[in-house]
């Protein structure tokens, strides 16, 4: 289900290659009754053309494959210096040439500029949960809190606009044939009723690993993604510690995508609100 930037450039490939073999197939036919064996040779400019369409096709399907290979087996976006590589060769080609398929290669690009700026670089404990993620995000804030006070915190958050978000998203979900069982009323655990133990439920999170003071990984599970949500709690030396709110994303159904893409930018907002407020609350709640 995963659509990676290195599938895209293969795919671009292979329909690069599909043309080519249909709009020169007549020098093609010529170099293959020639003997293909130095067949373009200092001949016309068609059988170069010819040749030359089909090597960078070709190249398109080796690199997309690396590309898929380092997205999917490492678990690591594509750097960003490859993004700005695929904008310089749109460019270059486009310039000189409108009318060129190299177009393609600045939404291309602008992806994988996009996802080089989300955070990948997770703790070990996290790299389990992570593997072949479609998605990652890590936000980062500092609290004196302890690792409850700031989940009961993080799990109390739900502001009104928060509150109306749930229903505009349920009104949505019913159009790509899912569901919502109503709209979730705000919560507000206690530290000490933090579930630590694997499989015990949080609203509508299960609990699948836990270390006090240190990690706590939950995830709910839908039949269009399963969604990742972990806390790590870092010392830094001092009263205060550092905490990264981790978001992973796991597509199911072809409706994943679909889904997670329109709300991605709420779902920033609200992630990046909980972190906040759990960073400000953890300290009074660790302290009632």
């Amino acid at each position: 289900m995963r659509v990676t930037n290195g599938s895209l450039l293969i795919l671009t490939g292979a329909v690069h290659q599909v043309v080519g073999l249909v709009v020169y197939r007549k020098p093609l036919l010529e170099m293959v009754h020639a003997g293909v064996f130095n067949s373009v040779g200092e001949d016309t400019s068609a059988r170069a053309a010819a040749f030359w369409f089909l090597a960078a096709g070709g190249l398109m399907l080796l690199i997309g494959a690396l590309c898929r290979w380092v997205e999917r087996e490492l678990n690591r976006p594509l750097p960003a210096s490859f993004g700005w590589g695929l904008l310089g060769v749109a460019l270059f080609c486009v310039v000189p040439m409108f009318e060129t398929g190299a177009w393609v290669f600045f939404p291309l690009g602008l992806r994988v500029l996009f996802q080089a700026r989300t955070p990948k670089a997770l703790p070990e404990v996290l790299r389990p949960f992570a593997k072949r993620a479609d998605h990652v995000d890590v936000k980062t804030v500092e609290s004196e809190a302890s690792l409850r006070a700031f989940l009961a915190g993080l799990l109390s958050y739900q502001p009104a606009w928060v509150t109306a978000l749930y229903g505009v998203r349920r009104v949505f979900v019913r159009m790509l044939g899912l569901r919502q069982l109503g709209i979730p009323r705000p919560q507000h655990p206690r530290p000490e009723d933090i579930p630590m133990t694997p499989g015990s439920a949080a609203a509508f999170f299960t609990v699948r690993h836990a270390e006090e003071e240190h990690v706590w990984v939950a995830a709910a599970t839908d039949s269009h993604l399963e969604a990742t949500l972990a806390v790590v709690m870092e010392p830094t030396g001092g009263a205060r510690k550092r905490f990264h709110v981790v978001t992973l994303v796991h597509y199911r159904h072809w409706t994943g995508p679909v889904y997670f893409n329109v709300i991605r930018p709420f779902h920033h907002l609200v992630v990046g609100g909980m972190a906040r407020s759990a960073a400000r609350q953890g300290p009074a709640l660790g302290l009632a």
